[in-house]
């Protein structure tokens, strides 16, 4: 990190404090705060800042947001959608591993509703044909797709035996017994989802329309691979520089059908809607306090997962470390004595995000990064010491 970028970043700290002049009601309600105000001055500060950090890191679109007291209260596009395009508050960004919030958003709405049950065994309306010979698969049940406790792989293709390399022969399968430990699983994601759409006759990308989009005012966001989509979208740049085209990987992996989705990973989503969930969410809109509640508590922990945990304790003071951490409902959870944070963060070839809220405060900050993998990660714990300065998530980025 250039000397300029770390005075910036200092310079951005200075307007952490109360002015002098604020009323009583302004210090109480400050001191609710965890997230600094962001005035017109440090603006310009986080401004100057990302645009260093971007060309620092060949970082190539980003797209960060800052949300205080549940209300988005400060934006920032920088680099371009597109060659000569440059990025805005209508750029949609791949945000991998994030989708799934969006994703279990739908699904508790759904539960809410009393249309599916988080207990209740999916095989009676979806069962793989790779894994119906295998007694378990009449134990999984929606609550352990969104807690990662199905016993799947991340992705079936992927051999964790050999390197972890790519194979598109392996067929789904368990990896442990349902419901016993945590692993992090697309498959689990996928696998809800199409338990969902043969459950309600209803396609999942339907559904997601109408429980989440439409009551929430999300415009800006496509679930599925849409060619009409292509303009509003970030280019995706491999580590060799090359973009393979929309919705395909590198390595000449096959792209994906126009129309089809993922409930796991491939959402294109603008930086205000996805401000606009993640205020959903800090709101519990669209379910009772029951299923907030249920949805908030670590129910799978997973202390022993240094690749996935959210709090490197061992890289903090002793009152940043909390005192469980793992997974809720479809987020990452850290509970603290008088709070808790819920994070989502999403990796692939040509992407990082990173979101995150302080449930007390309902602050929290999204940051989307359009760059070969390597290169957004490297760039990551700097914008989230910028919005959020000694953020217990960092240590996270600089560990990987």
């Amino acid at each position: 990190m250039s000397n300029k970028v770390v005075a910036l970043v200092a310079g951005a700290c200075l307007f952490v404090s109360t002015p002098l002049a604020a009323t009583a009601e302004q210090t109480v309600a400050h001191a609710r705060s965890r997230i600094p105000e962001i005035s017109a001055e440090r603006g310009e500060v986080l401004d100057r800042a990302f645009r260093e950090l971007i060309e620092e890191h060949g970082v190539i679109t980003a797209g960060v947001g800052v949300i205080r007291n549940a209300e988005l209260v400060w934006t920032g596009y920088y680099g371009e959608q597109r060659p000569g395009v440059s990025a805005s508050g209508t750029t949609q960004f791949d945000v991998a591993s994030v989708t799934k919030t969006v994703a279990t958003e739908t699904i508790l709405r759904l539960v809410d509703k009393g249309k599916i049950d988080l207990d209740e065994p999916m095989a009676k309306y979806w069962l793989e044909e790779d894994i119906a010979d295998d007694a378990r698969s009449a134990e999984i049940t929606p609550r352990m797709a969104l807690t990662h406790s199905t016993g799947f792989p991340n992705w079936r293709f992927i051999d964790e035996n050999d390197s972890w390399r790519f194979n598109p022969d392996l067929p789904l399968r368990f990896l442990f017994d349902p419901g016993t430990s945590y692993g992090y699983s697309g498959e689990g994601f996928e696998y809800v989802a199409r338990f969902v759409e043969r459950k309600l006759n209803k396609s999942f990308e339907s559904l997601v329309i109408d429980e989440v989009f439409a009551p929430v005012g999300i415009v800006a966001a496509s679930l599925s691979r849409r060619e009409a989509n292509f303009e509003n979208i970030v280019r995706a740049i491999d580590s060799e520089g090359r973009f393979n085209g929309h919705y395909c990987r590198p390595g000449g992996a096959a792209c994906r059908a126009e129309g089809e989705w993922s409930a796991a990973d491939d959402l294109r989503i603008a930086v205000p809607d996805h401000a606009r969930l993640m205020i959903a969410v800090m709101n519990g809109s669209g379910y009772s306090d029951r299923i907030s509640a249920d949805r908030d508590r670590v129910q799978v922990e997973k202390w022993n997962e240094p690749d996935s945990v959210l709090v490197l304790c061992e890289h903090l003071p002793a009152e940043k470390c909390p005192t469980r951490q793992g997974y809720g409902l479809g987020w990452n959870v850290a509970e603290y004595r008088d709070y808790k944070i819920l994070s989502h963060g999403g990796s692939d070839f040509s992407e990082a995000a990173q979101t995150y809220f302080y449930t007390d405060s309902k602050d929290g900050i999204l940051i989307f990064l359009n760059a070969p993998n390597e290169k957004a990660i490297a760039m990551m714990p700097y914008a989230i010491e910028l919005l959020d300065p000694g953020s217990a998530i960092t240590p996270r980025y600089t560990y990987w």
